[in-house]
């Protein structure tokens, strides 16, 4: 299989890891809240500087262009995480809004982001630690924020550092230990291949805090509101292990069953030192019941794995 660099296949129980595969960037004016309300899934309403946010940005046909997360640092002031691949694209659509408003938004020079598992390196940046899922503590370096956790209950927390302030520990293991994670977990990343393929709820972004139902319009309401109500999501966000693959497999690779017939695409994926790779695609439901098979390595093994967080969709 090639691959330039690699996941360690076990992740430490406690570790601290760059989580270069993102940027920061600050949202800040008078009309921050007011933006963001049209424009994302999750309730701006419920972001506060103990509670963070997850969410998305959707075209009028509901299909993600950005995942998130927000971290109130005050009224008018936002921290936003995107994916750093499409950073640069998601900041373009959103100045198309944001030029109506009073706001702007910019890169967050002092800001960077760190991956941590376990509570032991966590508990050494904050008085306490933010106790449920989302949850912010704000620290005199940073915030710090309990995330999706591991399949087997490992707390996951990210620390948006401010590097303007005293230092924030080393990380002890590489970008790809975090990616790994949140792969895992079963947060993806959207690149320029995948971004506006799907709806957030095929995302499994309502799972985790994502989508709210109960907020007014926004972007890409309408339509993802229905399928909601109508209960008409036949895709969804699942993880796979994958062996015997001859190359890594990429995100809108094609995922078939044993007779071939289509089932979903990939859209995130590492390898890791043992050789296997971990993958997420989404899938239709159908799949839990068949054979999984890439379609261009039809040799490759892939079993289907748990997610930090249940899919009720999922569920016969």
């Amino acid at each position: 299989m090639t691959q330039t660099t690699t996941a360690p296949a076990t992740l430490p129980d406690a570790m601290t890891a760059s989580a270069d595969a993102h940027r920061l960037m600050l949202l800040e004016g008078p009309d921050v809240d007011r933006f963001l309300q049209g424009q994302v899934t999750c309730n701006i309403e419920e972001l506060t500087r103990e509670h963070s946010l997850p969410g998305a940005a959707c075209t009028p046909k509901g299909r993600t262009y950005a995942l998130f997360r927000l971290v109130r640092l005050s009224p008018e002031r936002v921290l936003v995480r995107f994916p750093e691949t499409l950073s640069d694209r998601i900041s373009q659509q959103l100045s198309k809004y944001l030029a109506f408003f009073q706001a702007e938004l910019k890169a967050a020079e002092d800001w960077q982001l760190l991956g941590l598992i376990g509570e032991e390196h966590p508990a050494t940046l904050a008085p306490s630690l933010p106790a449920e899922l989302n949850d912010a503590t704000i620290t005199d370096n940073g915030v710090l924020v309990r995330t999706v956790p591991l399949p087997d209950g490992r707390p996951r927390f990210e620390f948006w550092w401010n590097t303007a302030a005293k230092e924030a520990p080393e990380p002890d293991q590489p970008g790809t230990a975090w990616e790994l994670s949140e792969i895992m977990s079963g947060l993806t990343l959207l690149n320029d291949t995948t971004t506006e393929q799907y709806i957030p709820l095929n995302l499994n972004l309502q799972s985790y805090g994502g989508v709210s139902f109960t907020k007014g319009c926004y972007t890409g309401q309408e339509i993802i509101a229905r399928m909601h109500h109508l209960g008409q999501l036949k895709k969804s966000l699942f993880r796979l292990e994958a062996r015997f693959t001859d190359t890594l497999p990429a995100p809108g690779d094609r995922l078939v069953d044993g007779d071939g017939n289509a089932l979903g695409e990939i859209t995130d994926s590492i390898a890791t030192d043992d050789g296997t790779v971990q993958l997420l695609g989404v899938l239709k439901h159908a799949a839990m019941e068949a054979t999984i098979t890439l379609a261009d390595q039809p040799g490759a093994q892939l079993e289907l794995q748990p997610l930090g967080y249940d899919v009720p969709e999922q569920q016969p």
